[in-house]
């Protein structure tokens, strides 16, 4: 007898975090795979595998709990990584790995045939699975699109990728997912450099974000123009080699559409009479100075986070618009002064990414995108002259190496490693917004699917008569109506106990793991008071961290981060001699670094809100 389908339960949790799949599910119909089917009985359904005249269970009829047992004690398994599992089959070896690997292993699975999967889905509860952030799941064509469905969730913050063979499953199809695992690999190391840089830059995220409060706790929010402008065409400006060309265009376009670039080729825009109505800045080293450097900044508003490094805040200050990306600093300041969450904009590698992210978030229509190139050109350079990039040569690739794809008028262009992920990041935005219409103009570039490239007389026809003044408008206004910067200092006072507390107790615990002896790192917990002892001082310590999620989200996003990355990094090749040892090493880790991002943190709020001035705090809201 077939179970009642489960069906429902499982697809409302693949259209949350799983869409690709579910609509490639919906796509395939309702026909059986031709290698597997089920056998249904009293005691439930089978997986089998067809074999010409023979079938046989793929788990074993009687022994599937087993075999899941010995094919998991079998791995070798680090933390911090994502590790690629060959088949879904009937999901109980994903979930024996799910229940007994550690919290910091994620892992993916994919099933070549998308019937399978629904009929798995059908029958067995998967919610538990599917629902947890550490399981990524993937089916169908090995496209661009499998691939950006999964990228961001599989190869965020992951220390390293592996593959996992099955072999009830992989030996079906071993080419299915040897190429499963060696793109998803290929794709780790060109994204990996990105992600390093986002660990490296933790810290002056937070330094970045307690300077520039005192400028910045009162600008106005971009998402107070959201959706007002469909009607007014939009032109992302990048500094790509075509931008030298893109001159005349730009100055026709000048009152007609909203010109928005980044901070990159700002000066350059500036020495050749175009004033952009918006400036993008966003990364968080000083590096980024550069663009503003000599150079006039009068008249210009600034959209950055508030995370932006801080001189280039100091020196547009009172012409600046914000988003909040995820940021606990401003998310505790928002909730204690009664103001509305910040507006998130994705941040994805480049600053052209926010700015692409701006042009949906302000409801235009038509986007040109103009200096993205994204290809490095045959005399090497890769950037426009009269930019930040130039002045150190980085306008110039060091080498030429890349992939040859098709170009918007060469048949081939030269897209090195980070440009490909630049590349793929804005055919995904492009994909993911169907109700707005691109057009590319970098002549020289590489073909961006979904923006199809447009000559400068096409794309001044195609934009038609428009207006840019109510844009304008709207800005000056917003700038003007800014009020007062509240109190810092009284803002974040819960957050400075909090963090006084968790120094205290992570700097006693770190203490007294160091004290103990190596001669007990061979001794199981219950055998010795002392690590019983430690483990109930942890167990406490970890209430604290817990009592308050959004202050240690605050604590988390510092030093503290870092500090845990870097020692992940050390350890993932040590063998201690035992399993409960090196639990201990790892706790003393955690207890440092938890000391070192607390009196990190400490200091911040100490140093940065000195300057600035006290206002009213009447308007605090109490936190529990």
């Amino acid at each position: 007898m077939k179970p009642k389908s489960i069906l429902p339960q499982n697809a409302a949790l693949l259209q949350k975090r799983f869409p690709l799949v579910l609509q490639r599910i919906i796509d395939a119909g309702d026909r059986m795979p031709q290698d597997f089917f089920y056998e249904d009985n009293d005691s439930g359904s089978t997986l089998m595998l067809q074999r010409g005249e023979y079938s046989f269970p793929v788990y074993g009829k009687y022994k599937k709990d087993n075999l899941n047992k010995r094919w998991f004690s079998s791995l070798v398994l680090h933390p911090e990584s994502l590790y690629a599992i060959t088949g879904v089959g009937d999901g109980s070896h994903l979930s024996y790995f799910l229940n007994h690997s550690t919290s910091g292993t994620n892992f993916l699975a994919a099933e070549k045939d998308p019937t399978l999967l629904r009929e798995t889905l059908a029958r067995f509860d998967l919610t538990e699975l599917l629902s947890n952030e550490r399981f990524i799941l993937g089916t169908g064509e090995l496209d661009d699109a499998f691939f950006a469905d999964i990228q961001g969730a599989a190869l965020s913050g992951v220390a390293d990728v592996n593959s996992v063979v099955f072999s009830p499953l992989h030996g079906v199809d071993e080419g299915y997912y040897d190429r499963m695992r060696n793109e998803l690999v290929r794709q780790y190391l060109v994204v990996r450099p990105l992600m390093e840089v986002n660990v490296r830059t933790a810290i002056d995220i937070q330094k970045n974000t307690f300077k520039n409060l005192p400028h910045l706790a009162n600008s106005p929010d971009v998402g107070e123009m959201k959706d007002e402008f469909p009607d007014i065409p939009f032109i992302l400006v990048g500094a790509g080699p075509s931008l030298d060309e893109s001159i005349d265009f730009l100055k026709e376009m000048q009152d007609k559409a909203i010109i928005v670039a980044s901070n990159s080729p700002y000066r350059k825009l500036i020495n050749n009479g175009i004033k952009p109505h918006l400036v993008v800045t966003a990364d968080p080293l000083s590096p980024t100075l550069a663009g503003f450097e000599n150079i006039s900044l009068e008249g210009v508003p600034l959209a950055c986070p508030f995370s932006a490094y801080p001189e280039i805040v100091r020196r547009f200050t009172g012409r600046i618009l914000t988003w909040c990306t995820y940021n606990p600093i401003v998310d505790l300041l928002r909730e204690r002064t009664g103001g509305k969450p910040g507006t998130p904009i994705l941040e994805q590698g480049t600053v052209s990414g926010c700015v692409l992210d701006l042009s949906r978030l302000f409801g235009c229509k038509k986007v040109f995108l103009v200096g993205q190139d994204m290809a490095v050109r045959d005399d090497g350079r890769y950037y426009s002259d009269d930019t930040s990039y130039s002045d150190t040569g980085a306008h110039y690739a060091q080498s030429a190496k890349g992939q040859r794809l098709p170009g918007n008028t060469q048949e081939k262009v030269t897209v090195e490693g980070r440009l490909f992920v630049y590349l793929k990041t804005f055919e995904q935005f492009i994909a993911n917004n169907p109700n707005i219409e691109y057009r590319n103009l970098a002549r020289t570039g590489v073909q961006i699917k979904g923006a199809p490239y447009q000559t400068y007389d096409e794309a001044i026809q195609w934009a038609g008569p428009t207006d840019s003044s109510p844009f304008k408008n709207r800005v000056q206004k917003l700038l003007q109506e800014q009020g007062n910067c509240p109190d810092l200092m009284a803002v974040f006072s819960p957050m400075q106990k909090y963090a006084e507390d968790i120094l205290e107790n992570s700097l006693s615990a770190a203490i007294k793991t160091e004290l103990i002896p190596d001669k007990f790192s061979g001794t199981h917990y219950s055998d010795n008071k002392q690590l019983k002892d430690l483990l109930n001082e942890a167990g406490k310590l970890n209430q604290l961290v817990d009592s308050k999620k959004s202050h240690w989200n605050f604590l988390f996003e510092g030093k503290t981060k870092s500090e845990l990355v870097n020692y992940r990094r050390r350890i993932r090749d040590i063998n201690y001699p035992s399993k409960n040892w090196s639990a201990i090493q790892r706790n003393k880790e955690y207890f440092w670094a938890l000391s070192e991002g607390s009196h990190w943190l400490l200091e911040q709020l100490q140093t940065s809100f000195k300057d600035s001035t006290p206002q009213s705090t009447a308007q605090l809201e109490e936190v529990s």
